[in-house]
């Protein structure tokens, strides 16, 4: 398994059997009008899944339909929210004259939904948010995507209160998930430091609950200015600040095309775990 990150929250999934698209909303390496790089690495001949968990301008663009006569094998994975948001696109009989799926290309998902087909099996989990985050099994291993999912805690300018109600519905999903998945073979998860000093809460409650096994950061792409950028991706890659020393490999991909990919070899008992890479 390859794990590309793009930018911010998209990353795309390479296996060999099929490929998955998480949230893609920009390729910062070409022009808007461009297809995205990544798209003429795709195996044209395995499925391709492209999951959409919210419909927020960073986490999804309707340019993702731009890619339906590419790969015979394509499937839309939506939230609920995306769905109603681009009804004009995926109705048969809307005016709509751009392209558009059939409704066989399209999956539409809710919290608490599941889709399987002899490939990859998908589960829809909340969001702190709107719409959903994932989980997809594809040849034994489980990926996640938290889409929005994570503990907002605005802590310099929210009261105790509004504290607490944020922790309190984060722990209500993530209890979900646990106790469907105590551990994940691959999490992407946000850690954005926009939200202040608490910005990495979500994140060492996740690892703490859940045994992950490698760890992505995400969700720090949004810097207004190029100092900004350079603050939120170093704060990402402070694992020691939410890491669960005890356990798991902590990626933190950060230029648009930079990879990780899994070794085929067991892993070493004496490589220290709790480490970045």
């Amino acid at each position: 398994m390859e794990i590309v990150y793009i930018w911010h929250d998209c990353f795309v999934v390479y296996t060999d059997s099929v490929t998955l698209i998480f949230d893609y909303w920009k390729d910062t390496l070409v022009c808007d009008d461009s297809l995205p790089l990544f798209i003429r690495e795709i195996n044209r001949e395995n499925p391709v899944y492209v999951f959409v968990s919210h419909h927020h301008k960073d986490h999804y663009t309707t340019k993702i339909f731009d890619w339906i006569d590419l790969f015979p094998k394509i499937r839309y994975i939506l939230s609920k929210d995306t769905s109603k948001f681009s009804r004009h696109i995926l109705s048969p009989n809307s005016i709509y004259a751009k392209k558009k799926p059939s409704p066989e290309q399209v999956t539409v998902m809710s919290p608490g939904d599941r889709f399987e087909d002899k490939y990859i099996a998908v589960e829809a989990f909340g969001s702190t948010d709107i719409g959903n985050s994932y989980i997809v099994t594809v040849n034994g291993d489980t990926v996640f995507h938290a889409g929005d999912l994570n503990a907002w805690i605005w802590r310099d300018e929210s009261t105790e209160e509004e504290v607490s109600q944020a922790l309190s519905a984060f722990r209500v999903i993530l209890d979900g998930i646990s106790m469907k998945h105590p551990s994940i073979d691959y999490a992407m998860f946000p850690v954005d430091s926009r939200i202040g000093s608490e910005y990495y809460t979500g994140a060492k409650i996740f690892v703490k609950e859940i045994y992950v096994k490698h760890f992505f950061p995400m969700h720090f792409g949004l810097g207004t200015t190029h100092m900004d950028q350079i603050k939120y991706q170093l704060d990402a890659a402070r694992i020691n600040d939410y890491a669960n020393s005890e356990r798991g490999e902590y990626i933190c991909l950060q230029s648009p095309y930079s990879s990780f990919r899994s070794s085929p070899i067991p892993e070493d008992p004496c490589i220290e775990k709790g480490s970045a890479v």
